[in-house]
């Protein structure tokens, strides 16, 4: 078993016009509505200045298969550099998780999901650049999240995971995956980049952007799967073995979704504008049908 991208091809789902000039790192959420929602990175102007990202964008749509989604405000505009959100519903609370300069949270109560305020949060534990961004939450169980980062280990990259019972105070768990020293990518902020894990078939999947992002369009879309029973542990990549990756697509920072009216799977996709990076639709979060070979 197997994903690949299927389709007819990539199509805008979310396009910033007053926000911001393009979406980068994101993440796309369900609310209890029924209605999807959209938080990407973004800034005012299409040069390449990753320090001044410092909102998110924000969009909404009732179909993933329709794209169009209509745009809303700035999110988490509280000053500090703001990248690649998570955002979980506790059942009570949206909470969302960003980075990069150390772990940030809010919590946001409307149903529109609009308005957003900062709280304290937490993460013990953690060894030295360990979990350094582009957090991503999953719900383990009724009790239990799970934050996925990129970091590195020792001098090569990494995926670390935390573990919670409210979504705002984390422990470091291991990590889940290691790279080596001869892997292909080791930059000195962590090649493991975007990490998203979810379940399919009996399976964890653990997807990265596995890049240096300067590396031309084949490295900037260079997303890498691996799958597990466990969502602790994915082994080891050293670029060496085939068998050691269960997948690849060409995306960027993808999220994977599953449309639970329909039963079809989705994939995203986004970037930076430019010869360099090429994304897929450029200024767009795209989305594609993901499908399986079983």
């Amino acid at each position: 078993m197997k994903p690949r991208l299927g389709g007819s091809g990539w199509r805008p789902l979310f396009t910033p016009q007053r926000t911001g000039a393009y979406v980068n790192d994101h993440c796309v959420v369900r609310a209890p509505t029924g209605l999807w929602h959209v938080f990407g990175i973004t800034r005012p102007s299409l040069e390449l200045d990753p320090h001044q990202e410092r909102w998110f964008c924000h969009g909404s749509g009732a179909s993933l298969a329709a794209g169009g989604f209509d745009e809303h405000g700035r999110v988490c505009d509280f000053g500090p550099r703001a990248w690649a959100p998570s955002v979980a519903f506790d059942g009570q609370r949206w909470v969302m998780l960003y980075g990069p300069d150390l772990l940030r949270a809010a919590v946001c109560d409307d149903e529109r999901l609009d308005h957003w305020r900062e709280v304290p949060c937490s993460l013990t534990g953690a060894p030295l650049e360990a979990c350094l961004r582009d957090g991503m939450i999953l719900r383990l169980d009724d009790d239990t999240w799970l934050l996925y980062t990129t970091g590195k280990r020792g001098r090569a990259g990494a995926v670390s995971v935390c573990v919670s019972e409210n979504l705002l105070d984390w422990r470091f768990v291991r990590f889940a995956l290691r790279t080596t020293l001869a892997a292909p990518s080791n930059p000195p902020w962590g090649a493991t980049e975007s990490p998203f894990v979810f379940e399919h078939g009996g399976y964890y999947w653990l997807s990265i952007t596995y890049t240096t992002s300067f590396g031309g369009p084949a490295d900037y879309h260079n997303t890498l799967l691996f799958r597990s029973t466990n969502p602790f542990e994915f082994g080891t990549y050293s670029g060496d073995d085939p068998s050691e990756v269960a997948a690849k697509l060409h995306a960027h920072a993808p999220e994977y979704l599953r449309d639970p009216e329909s039963g079809r799977w989705f994939v995203t996709s986004c970037g930076w504008h430019g010869a360099l990076f090429q994304p897929v639709i450029a200024g767009s979060v795209a989305i594609r049908e993901l499908e399986w070979d079983e």
